[in-house]
């Protein structure tokens, strides 16, 4: 009997350890990738890229698609969506969890994607007598915003056991 409680516990210790390994193995994986993320977002090219989303985008006719925009902007504005394309698919195929993605850039999206919709979905239809599929320019974009609005910035920090700010503010 001490020899099966013995093995039992051996395998329960076993398992515990090789699901710590292969957690801290992915966590090493995606750090850099999300280092590398987070300061791209924290450059100044794609901070004044935002800040004319924000701020001077609407003043331009968006039912033109990227086209509306003047070619400087335009590139800025196509970049900036593309990183949170290319942020959305790692996101979506589960190399990067959304939680940190969302609690430190989540506002960003949200707000970026909202101000950036009208202008997308105005490029999508330009894009349909190319034969290729419109749907999936800025999809990963898209999924992102709706994966963040399932998970918003406060919830993902919230669930986190490290994250104590709100738990202590009175």
């Amino acid at each position: 009997m001490a020899a099966l409680v013995l093995s039992i516990a051996a395998l329960v210790v076993s398992v515990l350890f090789s699901y710590r390994r292969e957690t801290l193995a992915r966590h090493a994986n995606t750090l850099p990738v999300l280092v590398d993320f987070f300061s791209q977002h924290r450059s100044d090219r794609l901070a004044d890229a935002r800040d004319f989303v924000y701020k001077e985008m609407c003043t331009y006719d968006l039912s033109q698609g990227l086209a509306g925009l003047p070619e400087e902007r335009r590139t800025q504005v196509r970049e900036l969506a593309w990183f949170y394309d290319n942020l959305g698919a790692l996101v979506t195929h589960k190399v990067v969890d959304v939680k940190p993605v969302s609690g430190y850039l989540g506002v960003s999206v949200v707000l970026t994607w909202e101000k950036l919709e009208p202008l997308i979905k105005a490029e999508r239809a330009a894009r349909t007598p190319s034969g290729v599929d419109p749907e999936r320019w800025q999809v990963y974009f898209e999924n992102l915003y709706l994966l963040v609005k399932r998970t918003p910035p406060a919830k993902a920090r919230e669930s986190q056991r490290r994250w104590i700010v709100s738990r202590t503010r009175s």
